[in-house]
Protein backbone atom coordinates (compact mmCIF):
# COMPACT_ATOMS: atom_id res chain seq x y z
CA UNK A 1 0.00 0.00 0.00
CA UNK A 2 1.18 3.55 -0.67
CA UNK A 3 1.38 5.87 2.33
CA UNK A 4 2.08 9.60 1.95
CA UNK A 5 3.01 11.86 4.87
CA UNK A 6 0.94 15.03 4.40
CA UNK A 7 2.44 16.91 7.37
CA UNK A 8 5.40 19.27 7.69
CA UNK A 9 7.47 16.87 9.81
CA UNK A 10 8.56 13.24 9.82
CA UNK A 11 5.97 10.70 10.96
CA UNK A 12 6.02 6.95 11.45
CA UNK A 13 3.82 3.97 10.70
CA UNK A 14 4.01 0.38 11.88
CA UNK A 15 4.58 -1.94 8.96
CA UNK A 16 4.31 -5.71 9.24
CA UNK A 17 8.14 -5.67 9.48
CA UNK A 18 8.34 -2.93 12.13
CA UNK A 19 8.32 0.87 12.41
CA UNK A 20 8.93 2.96 9.27
CA UNK A 21 9.64 6.70 9.26
CA UNK A 22 8.16 8.78 6.43
CA UNK A 23 9.53 12.24 5.74
CA UNK A 24 7.31 15.28 5.08
CA UNK A 25 5.66 14.98 1.67
CA UNK A 26 7.30 11.58 1.11
CA UNK A 27 5.27 8.66 -0.28
CA UNK A 28 6.41 5.09 0.29
CA UNK A 29 5.15 1.61 -0.45
CA UNK A 30 4.68 -0.27 2.83
CA UNK A 31 2.91 -3.43 3.94
CA UNK A 32 0.59 -2.74 6.89
CA UNK A 33 -2.14 -4.71 8.66
CA UNK A 34 -5.74 -3.50 8.41
CA UNK A 35 -5.68 -2.60 12.12
CA UNK A 36 -2.54 -0.46 11.70
CA UNK A 37 -4.03 1.32 8.69
CA UNK A 38 -7.19 2.09 10.67
CA UNK A 39 -5.09 3.40 13.57
CA UNK A 40 -2.90 5.52 11.27
CA UNK A 41 -5.91 6.96 9.44
CA UNK A 42 -7.27 8.39 12.68
CA UNK A 43 -4.14 10.57 12.99
CA UNK A 44 -4.94 12.35 9.71
CA UNK A 45 -1.19 12.60 9.00
CA UNK A 46 -1.23 10.34 5.94
CA UNK A 47 -2.92 9.67 2.62
CA UNK A 48 -3.38 6.00 1.71
CA UNK A 49 -3.79 4.21 -1.60
CA UNK A 50 -3.85 0.52 -2.39
CA UNK A 51 -4.84 -2.17 0.06
CA UNK A 52 -3.54 -3.30 3.42
CA UNK A 53 -1.96 -6.66 4.02
CA UNK A 54 -4.32 -9.20 5.44
CA UNK A 55 -1.63 -11.80 6.08
CA UNK A 56 -1.48 -11.28 9.84
CA UNK A 57 -5.26 -10.89 10.08
CA UNK A 58 -5.84 -14.21 8.33
CA UNK A 59 -3.90 -16.15 10.94
CA UNK A 60 -5.97 -16.62 14.10
CA UNK A 61 -4.06 -15.85 17.28
CA UNK A 62 -4.32 -17.75 20.53
CA UNK A 63 -5.09 -15.99 23.80
CA UNK A 64 -1.43 -16.43 24.79
CA UNK A 65 -0.24 -14.78 21.55
CA UNK A 66 -2.57 -11.82 22.07
CA UNK A 67 -1.37 -11.51 25.68
CA UNK A 68 2.19 -11.33 24.32
CA UNK A 69 1.06 -8.43 22.13
CA UNK A 70 0.00 -6.57 25.28
CA UNK A 71 3.56 -6.80 26.62
CA UNK A 72 5.21 -5.64 23.37
CA UNK A 73 5.88 -1.87 23.44
CA UNK A 74 5.91 -1.79 19.61
CA UNK A 75 2.30 -2.97 19.33
CA UNK A 76 -0.28 -0.21 19.31
CA UNK A 77 -3.27 -0.58 21.63
CA UNK A 78 -5.79 -0.70 18.79
CA UNK A 79 -3.92 -3.59 17.12
CA UNK A 80 -3.91 -5.45 20.43
CA UNK A 81 -7.61 -4.70 20.98
CA UNK A 82 -8.50 -5.82 17.43
CA UNK A 83 -6.71 -9.14 17.94
CA UNK A 84 -8.37 -9.57 21.35
CA UNK A 85 -11.82 -8.82 19.95
CA UNK A 86 -11.43 -11.70 17.49
CA UNK A 87 -11.24 -13.98 20.54
CA UNK A 88 -13.57 -12.16 22.94
CA UNK A 89 -16.17 -10.92 20.47
CA UNK A 90 -18.79 -8.41 21.60
CA UNK A 91 -17.70 -8.88 25.21
CA UNK A 92 -14.32 -7.20 24.60
CA UNK A 93 -13.69 -4.65 27.37
CA UNK A 94 -12.54 -1.15 26.47
CA UNK A 95 -9.54 -0.90 28.84
CA UNK A 96 -6.25 -2.71 28.35
CA UNK A 97 -6.05 -4.20 31.85
CA UNK A 98 -9.61 -5.52 31.56
CA UNK A 99 -8.84 -7.05 28.16
CA UNK A 100 -5.73 -8.70 29.60
CA UNK A 101 -7.80 -10.16 32.47
CA UNK A 102 -10.41 -11.52 30.03
CA UNK A 103 -7.70 -13.06 27.84
CA UNK A 104 -5.99 -14.62 30.87
CA UNK A 105 -9.29 -16.17 31.87
CA UNK A 106 -9.81 -17.43 28.31
CA UNK A 107 -6.27 -18.85 28.20
CA UNK A 108 -6.85 -20.89 31.36
CA UNK A 109 -10.13 -22.44 30.21
CA UNK A 110 -9.81 -26.06 29.07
Amino acid sequence: MKVKNITNGPKGVNSVDGPVEIGPGQEIDVEMSEAEVASSKRMKWFEFSGSASTSDDDQPKTAAEVLDMAKDPNVQFMSFKAAASKLLGDKTPSKKDEIVAALEELATKP
